[in-house]
């Protein structure tokens, strides 16, 4: 789309340079070189986007910005500057400009931000999945079924509960949604792995909930204490008992064979289990809870992923689970003040996570040796197939290139091949041949 851009700079020779590149890209430009005029446009209705620089006649266009947002509060601002401190980048934050651009810049810069200003330009709907924000856990996957009855089950009773679980996949929610959905909600929800005192822990926890993040790292001492305390607590009438949650990402039974946990505990706090799946067992649900954790960072609730973008995080190996990914999303929100998270942003916050250039050579070298030790058995080997050994070891190395291209891209084959420098029909020549179209 094409938008009306209000420009203000004093410098002669960026002022026309900008107003050609924005007028070449198709928008209509009203320029300034002040910021006061700049105020009467945006005052007066004028404009769908701002673009201004900072200091003008000895002046800072913030001082202007808190009558600009009051008159006009959902008009972006592009800040461009060649005062590139970081008092400047703060001062572009606590005014929420859309965009900070530090000179000097490439006009490709100032274009891209003002296509991206543009898409929060024109008011949407309301998101059609606000109604997750109120959602005490989100998920409507098949392997999220048994977990949301196990809790409705479970919640009301009196038994002795092991939540088990990867890092970041929600062990602590669960925990809390077993105690705020039964009886025990209106008292205490206790964590702690301290049962030195049997009495004081008693009175603490009142009959409500004990939550042990992490049981397999109780010591054996622990152990014991918590042993003594849940045969205390059976002695307290049904209806005042305190009831122990655990949570845990390792195997008890492993632990225990190993002499690091003991098995008369494993089966007090293990009566009733609840083993929630990894994110990536989880179907779609990346989906919606991309776009809830969105929606709770925001306080603009009409920003969104682009379906690409969503596309790519549900490609994406989750390692660190659902709070990997609300930590991702957290970041985007204020990394990026556009409307629409695009697949290109994503892809970036990704870029971040990949191994440092000073362990690159030694992760490569470790992958020589390897492919090496493979390739001398795969031709010291008698093979009875007609496929080359030749084809073989090319499509150990060529097929998980191209489907991690894939993943980084979304699925989009001509980014792919353009990430792996090969042309798009290459790409799907390879793809058929691998048997991956």
């Amino acid at each position: 789309m094409k938008y009306e851009i209000l420009l203000a700079d004093d410098d002669d020779s960026v002022r026309l340079v900008l107003h050609k590149a924005l007028t070449r890209a198709g928008h209509t430009v009203r320029a300034t070189d002040n910021a006061d005029t700049l105020l009467k446009w945006a005052q007066a209705g004028q404009g769908d986007i701002v673009v201004t620089d900072v200091m003008m006649g000895g002046r800072e266009v913030f001082e202007s910005l808190p009558e600009l947002s009051k008159a006009r509060p959902k008009l972006p601002v592009i800040i461009i500057s060649a005062n590139n401190t970081v008092n400047t980048a703060l001062k572009s934050g606590q005014h929420r400009v859309f965009e900070y651009v530090p000179k000097p810049f490439d006009l490709e810069d100032v274009t891209n931000a003002v296509a991206r200003a543009g898409q929060s330009v024109n008011p949407r709907k309301a998101r059609p999945n606000a109604e997750n924000r109120r959602l005490p856990m989100i998920g409507r996957s098949a392997v999220m079924q048994p977990i949301f009855r196990a809790v409705s089950r479970f919640a009301a009773g009196n038994l002795p509960i092991l939540v088990r679980g990867s890092v970041g996949s929600g062990k602590d929610l669960v925990a809390r949604l077993l105690h705020d959905g039964g009886p025990r909600a209106d008292r205490p929800f206790l964590r702690t792995t301290d049962f030195e005192n049997t009495s004081l822990t008693l009175q603490k926890v009142n009959g409500g909930d004990i939550y042990i993040d992490e049981i397999g790292e109780l010591s054996m001492h622990q152990q014991e204490r918590l042993l003594v305390f849940m045969n205390e607590a059976e002695m307290i009438p049904a209806a005042r008992r305190p009831r122990v949650i655990s949570a845990t990402r390792q195997d008890l039974r492993e632990l225990v064979e190993a002499g690091r946990f003991r098995d008369d505990l494993l089966f007090r706090i293990n009566v009733a289990e609840i083993k929630i799946p990894n994110l990536a067992e989880r179907d779609r649900d990346t989906y919606e809870l991309a776009e809830a954790f969105l929606a709770q960072a925001s306080q603009d609730q009409t920003r969104r992923f682009e379906a690409e973008a969503l596309d790519v995080l549900h490609r994406h190996k989750w390692t660190g689970n659902v709070r990997e990914l609300e930590n991702l999303v957290r970041r985007l929100a204020v990394l990026y003040s556009d409307e629409v998270i695009t697949a290109d942003m994503v892809l970036q916050e990704f870029s971040k996570d990949l191994p440092p250039v000073e362990n690159a050579g030694i992760i490569q070298n470790r992958l020589e040796d390897q492919l090496e030790e493979a390739c001398r058995t795969l031709l010291d080997a008698d093979r009875e197939d007609e496929t080359s050994a030749y084809t073989v070891a090319l499509a150990w190395v060529e097929r998980p290139l191209i489907v991690e291209a894939l993943r980084l891209t979304g699925g989009n084959r001509a980014k792919a091949a353009d990430k792996l420098g090969i042309h798009r029909n290459t790409l799907r020549t390879r793809l058929k041949s691998l048997d991956l179209s």
